[in-house]
């Protein structure tokens, strides 16, 4: 799982990797993830299926296939959780990312997914990193960050994308969260 984990991190933290002088080696990297890097995802709501599928191009290979039967009442009704393992301090850098498909959408087209990212794991359930994802039917990452004005303990943070917004077909792949401390400057972080 490291060595996809550390693939994953390839594709989208350059700045981080930047920092080590091989990062399909480095142990730093990993250091700093908050999450069991990969796909499990805990699925909620009523009017889905899931599949675990494989793809060959994707880190790790695997992926889930969410088919959302009908539009819900509210986005998150039907959604996708995953745990965040670690505490969050306050002021540290929060940095979120997933890949994500949606591949019955037209080329030009994006299925959406809003409040994916991180956020607070119980009511009021206070967004930590997240961004309203409008996905496209090819694989991409979407990230989200931000330097944390307060702090979770452990166990109180975890990782949400809401799909019910639609009747759709989302592919969810590998899911990071990395907490890159204090000192990290957002701004050099990849967004969307």
């Amino acid at each position: 799982m490291k060595t996809i984990a550390l693939a994953f991190a390839v594709a989208f933290a350059t700045p981080v990797i930047a920092q080590t002088a091989n990062p399909l080696e480095s142990e730093t990297l990993m250091k700093k993830a908050i999450n069991a890097v990969g796909t499990a995802y805990v699925l909620y709501g009523q009017g889905f299926t899931q599949k675990v599928m494989k793809d060959p191009g994707l880190p790790g290979e695997r992926f889930v296939r969410v088919d959302v039967s009908s539009k819900a009442t509210h986005p998150w009704d039907v959604g996708a959780q995953y745990a965040v393992d670690k505490p969050i301090k306050p002021g540290d850098v929060v940095f979120f990312a997933v890949y994500m498909r949606a591949p019955n959408v037209k080329d030009g087209e994006t299925a959406s997914v809003p409040g994916t990212g991180v956020g607070q794991a119980e009511a009021p359930y206070a967004s930590i990193a997240t961004l309203d994802a409008h996905v496209t039917n090819q694989w991409n990452v979407y990230y989200a960050s931000t330097k944390t004005a307060a702090g979770w303990p452990r166990g109180q943070a975890r990782a949400s994308l809401q799909l019910g917004a639609d009747k759709q077909v989302i592919d969810l792949g590998p899911l990071i969260v990395l907490d890159l401390g204090p000192d990290y400057d957002v701004a050099t972080l990849p967004h969307n």
